[in-house]
């Protein structure tokens, strides 16, 4: 596979300025752990405050730019990636761009001679972070320069904002994700921070692009600040990442929502049905800096992505990168990654009904729903079947809304349980039971439902040993 400029980042170039501070900074710039905002007027002394303060780093930074900087890392192939935001003429621009010539990204950057580099102020507490922007020569990238390297865009198979660009420049998102949308690329973009919701016009360009976005990256504070904008009453992060995954979407690809929660599981919602991915959990004496953790873990989904690797892999990238920056400070790591991917997993093997024996654990079916009646509060019985036979399935609490009269359902892992000696289907936590589509393990097969051979019907003894 060619690799050259497979991936481009369209952002905000920034230089960290990062060190510790004290809860005392925290409450004099009135800033809040794990936040990130648009410095004021009244932010403007805490960057000669961090300069000044002894052992102060600089990394070259930008959400984006950190993303793409370690999916390079992880693609471990020169070149592979891409870079747009606008610099000053200065010297934290050469910095920058040294970092990313060294680092094997292709920085592209626009120039304004008449105004300085952005930096971005990273204050590290009880290793949380909180992030004070001042956008400076970021927030003056136009259009024109991404239409004067129409190329590098052409050349990308995967293309990814941050949304903090949303505040820059809306103009190039639109161009891009109208291009990737018409060529059968992949435009992804990130809610990044709950203040790109919660101002009025920069939601009015998230809300513009969302028919566009095909995976859409956040954490479980901007889900949850991205419902209660759109009016919804869901606070459950799983509900509201399937409420945006079915979200109107141009083009036939469905759009994929990745959510991450810190220490817990990665979500993943498609088409309306969420999956959660392990992270990889350090003891807390290993954690040195939590800034640039989600950004890692954008990078290595994405050096997944163009690789068109499924989601196991890239969530397992993702994971792997995050788990590598939060162990060093700011967005840097080791020379070389240790990634292994994961083993692929094994397709599943569907069994039709009239095989369903007491006791059967591991079960995977593909069903039509005969017919639904309620036990009790929060317990559903449903006849479903294929065409062998049918069987009662046991449903609780979320489960009984997938199962109308009529649906094509896939149910993996599920199990059989006994009860008065009649067998029931149940699927657990560790189970599925979701909606069969074409493009899901089972498929979605045109079948006409036996219902001649009931399997719950069959009355079982328990025989004496």
């Amino acid at each position: 596979m060619a690799m050259t400029g497979v991936l481009l980042g369209m952002g905000n170039p920034l230089l960290d300025i990062s060190n510790t501070v004290d809860e005392e900074v925290m409450k004099k710039y009135e800033l809040k752990a794990g936040d990130a905002i648009l410095a004021e007027d009244k932010h403007q002394p805490l960057f000669k405050e961090m300069v000044e303060k002894a052992g102060t780093e600089y990394i070259a930074g930008g959400a984006t730019q950190n993303s793409i900087r370690v999916a390079q890392w992880m693609l471990g192939k020169k070149g592979a990636t891409s870079y747009m935001g606008c610099v000053g003429d200065d010297d934290n621009a050469k910095t920058m761009k040294d970092s990313c010539d060294k680092a094997g990204v292709n920085a592209v950057y626009m120039t304004d001679k008449d105004t300085v580099t952005g930096t971005c102020a990273v204050l590290i507490m009880d290793k949380e972070r909180s992030l004070v922007t001042n956008l400076a020569a970021a927030n003056n990238y136009k259009v024109d320069h991404l239409k004067e390297n129409m190329s590098v865009l052409e050349t990308a198979k995967v293309v990814y904002s941050a949304g903090f660009f949303i505040t820059v420049c809306p103009d190039a998102i639109e161009t891009c994700a109208k291009h990737c949308n018409a060529s059968g690329k992949t435009y992804c973009m990130n809610l990044s921070a709950p203040f790109i919701m919660e101002v009025p016009p920069f939601k009015a360009v998230l809300t513009k692009t969302m028919p566009f976005i095909d995976v859409l990256f956040g954490n479980e504070t901007e889900a949850a600040v991205f419902a209660k904008t759109e009016g919804w009453s869901e606070t459950d992060v799983k509900e509201i990442a399937k409420k945006i995954s079915l979200l109107p979407k141009e083009g036939d690809v469905p759009r994929k929502v990745v959510i991450t929660q810190g220490a817990d599981p990665t979500i993943v919602a498609i088409k309306g049905e969420v999956t959660e991915y392990p992270v990889i959990r350090l003891p807390k004496h290993k954690l040195v800096d939590t800034n640039g953790a989600g950004d890692a873990y954008v990078g290595g989904f994405l050096s997944g992505l163009v690789q068109d690797k499924d989601v196991t892999y890239c969530c397992s990238a993702g994971a792997y990168a995050a788990s590598v920056i939060v162990q060093r400070s700011g967005c840097s790591y080791p020379a070389k990654p240790s990634f292994r991917p994961p083993a692929p997993l094994r397709k599943p093997k569907f069994t039709k009904v009239d095989k369903i024996t007491p006791d059967m654990r591991g079960l995977n079916l593909i069903v039509k729903v005969v017919k639904v009646s309620e036990v009790s509060e929060g317990l559903s019985e449903a006849v479903c079947g294929d065409d062998k036979g049918v069987v009662t399935f046991r449903l609780r609490g979320e489960q009984a809304k997938v199962c109308t009269v009529g649906a094509v359902l896939r149910a993996q892992n599920a199990r059989v349980n006994m009860f008065n000696g009649f067998i029931r289907v149940e699927v657990d936590k560790w189970g599925k039971l979701a909606p069969a589509a074409e493009d899901t393990p089972g498929g979605k097969p045109e079948f006409e439902v036996c219902e001649a051979t009931n399997m719950s019907a069959v009355e079982y003894e328990l025989a004496e040993a």
